[in-house]
């Protein structure tokens, strides 16, 4: 039947225009889900599986070109309707949130093929069957993902038709119509990557942009950050984004690991592009926000973008620091003497973790060590990280800022419980170096250090226990003996034989 009424050019637009006109008018909103009439389902269904028989023909290609748009965006929303309304019926039966081979889902994903293989698009129908990328749209945690992937056909239409698309997702937005406002972010993050938006176009989005970066949904802010991403492959647009900069530092604070590091992503590209007096104003206030980050190990706990902790959170050390040295080489002049408090902020988390089981976090310490000791005009430290030689640089940066002794402390005692064994073995003997330059009146430090010591007393690592276990006795000694007695050079070769290679106390600390 659908065959026959679209033999003829004029019918086949009407009919076409009507099942679109079905299918944008077929969901309520998100919270009348479980209420949605039984005749509505069907109805919407019947006309997807209209669309599908049409869409298969090759007589109606032209019409389906001309009304391309319209069909793609009523096709998303409709994949996404069916998405949320099986997931919440699911819920409710305690099913499996998966699309089954004749579920209104992957029916409904099979039409958004068609349309894509009867309108021109091979290319990114062949993408999305590629690794399973259709999938991604039938499951609900993954839908956005999918919906970013599938955009990249728009980016090949004509100005008139994006720029409707353009103007059609923005009125969603600002409706914040809940059944269709992640899609539609979705979509339109990944339409910013066209490179003719027009300027007044262009304002609007930014202005959008700001918003979707505060929104409530984590997923909003991720998208958000991807899209000032897109915006960001056009340098001459990265002007107009300098003004978001508050909004993407605060991204930096985020719990999601993978947002984090998308967020430095962006910061990298606005700082590009400004020019050297704004750029330096702001490294002094991105660079306090990414020292928390060096020693970052906790893993991403959002449940809208999950995370592989080890790799996530080795990449964003990655990141940070290098943004960081990026930052050290930028900031010259009177800015110097505020940045200078966060180079030296940096130093310890940094000398820590060149002990890092990851190469490239190690490498990218030992790099940015050298930046920062160039930027401290420190000419005895930077030979000593020229030649790596890790404690002598640690030796060096306790003797001479010896009235920072209790930031260093502080700084190497959160060190204690990193999951890496080397980065906390590390961390046990800087503590004994750091703990030397404290006085027999500093009982209370002395006791705090041996405290957290006397916890790493039952770590599941032999060589761990056996440091903490002698940094402890040599600390109680030193603690203990009368002042007059006390041979200040008797402990400092202690420690210091402790960091060599050559000493039998590591050696019998790596025996299993």
């Amino acid at each position: 039947m659908w065959k026959i009424l679209t033999s003829q050019p004029k019918s086949t637009e009407k009919i076409l225009r009507e099942l679109v006109s079905r299918l944008q008018g077929q969901a309520p909103r998100r919270h009348q889900l479980s209420q949605r009439p039984a005749g509505v389902a069907s109805l919407a269904l019947q006309a997807t599986r209209a669309l599908y028989v049409i869409l298969q023909e090759q007589a109606c290609r032209q019409e389906v070109k001309e009304l391309f748009p319209q069909l793609y965006v009523a096709l998303l929303f409709h994949v996404t309707h069916t998405v949320q309304h099986t997931a919440s019926q699911e819920r409710e039966h305690n099913q499996e949130d998966t699309a089954a081979p004749l579920s209104p889902v992957r029916f409904a994903v099979k039409a958004m093929e068609a349309l894509l293989l009867c309108a021109g698009y091979k290319e990114q129908a062949t993408f999305m069957m590629k690794h399973g990328r259709w999938d991604l749209l039938m499951i609900s945690d993954t839908h956005h993902k999918g919906v970013c992937l599938l955009a990249r056909a728009m980016v090949s239409l004509n100005v008139e038709e994006r720029n409707w698309i353009f103007h059609h997702l923005m009125a969603i937005l600002n409706d914040r119509d809940d059944r269709r406002y992640v899609p539609a972010v979705a979509l339109f993050i990944q339409l910013l990557k066209c490179p003719d938006l027009g300027s007044e176009l262009e304002d609007a989005i930014v202005e959008e942009m700001s918003g979707l970066l505060r929104d409530p949904k984590t997923v909003v802010r991720w998208l958000a950050l991807k899209g000032l991403l897109n915006l960001a492959l056009h340098p001459e647009k990265v002007g107009k984004l300098q003004h978001l900069l508050p909004d993407v530092l605060e991204r930096l604070q985020e719990v999601d690991r993978d947002l984090i590091r998308k967020a430095i992503a962006v910061l990298k590209h606005l700082l590009a592009g400004m020019d050297r007096q704004s750029a330096i104003r702001v490294a002094v206030q991105v660079a306090a926000q990414l020292l928390p980050l060096f020693h970052d190990v906790k893993p991403g706990s959002s449940q809208e973008i999950p995370s592989n902790c080890g790799h996530v959170t080795s990449k964003l050390r990655v990141l940070s620091i290098t943004l960081f040295k990026d930052l050290l080489e930028l900031v010259r002049g009177p800015n110097r003497r505020q940045m200078k408090e966060h180079v030296l902020q940096s130093l310890v988390p940094l000398l820590l973790l060149v002990h890092d089981e990851h190469p490239n976090v190690s490498q990218v310490c030992w790099d940015t060590l050298s930046s920062a000791a160039q930027f401290l005009r420190w000419h005895q430290l930077c030979g000593l990280i020229q030649h790596k030689e890790t404690w002598r640089s640690c030796d060096c940066l306790v003797i001479h800022f010896k009235e920072r002794v209790d930031d260093f402390l502080g700084q190497t005692m959160a060190f204690l419980q990193n999951p890496q064994t080397p980065v906390r073995e590390a961390a046990i003997r800087f503590l004994g170096l750091t703990a030397r330059q404290l006085d027999q009146g500093s009982q209370d430090k002395l006791d705090a250090i041996c405290d957290n010591l006397k916890g790493l007393q039952q770590d599941s690592k032999s060589s761990v226990r056996c440091l903490a276990s002698q940094t402890i006795f040599i600390l109680e000694a030193f603690k203990n003996q009368p002042p007059a007695c006390c041979s200040l050079w008797t402990l400092v070769h202690r420690i210091r034989t402790m960091c060599t290679a050559e000493s039998q106390l590591i050696e019998a600390a790596q025996l299993p």
